[in-house]
């Protein structure tokens, strides 16, 4: 029961854990769904940055071109994507190199007039 605890309390702090390495990124956006937006790159990220680091340049090359074409983004606009990106699982790896979960979903909720980052988590083996 104990070990359940400690893994409930852990999925828990993944928000915390994403805002820290997501610091001043997701506040970017103006608008609430602006916000998740970034939240959901950021999230990204941090799933690209829990990968093997030779998986990794894959993963982010797959991820700007899948929103390229989703987006009709311009070369200009992948390559800043890109570089956000980057920085962000260079954060991650910085910060909690030792946590190994994937983010399977994310929003931004508003709960008590105050804006939330909420992550759903699964780990890793």
């Amino acid at each position: 029961m104990k070990n359940e605890i400690q893994k409930s309390s852990k999925n828990q702090k993944i928000s915390a854990m994403v805002l820290k390495v997501a610091k001043g990124y997701i506040d970017m956006g103006e608008t609430r769904e602006e916000r998740g937006n970034y939240l959901r790159s950021a999230c990204t990220a941090w799933n690209i940055a829990c990968l093997p680091s030779l998986k990794r340049g894959s993963a982010i090359q797959q991820y700007i071109e899948q929103c390229r074409e989703i987006n009709n983004s311009d070369p200009k606009e992948c390559k800043a994507l890109e570089e956000d990106i980057r920085l962000l699982i260079k954060q991650k790896v910085r910060l909690f190199p030792e946590i190994n979960v994937q983010i399977v979903n994310s929003k931004i909720d508003n709960i008590g007039g105050q804006d939330h980052a909420i992550v759903v988590t699964a780990r890793i083996n």
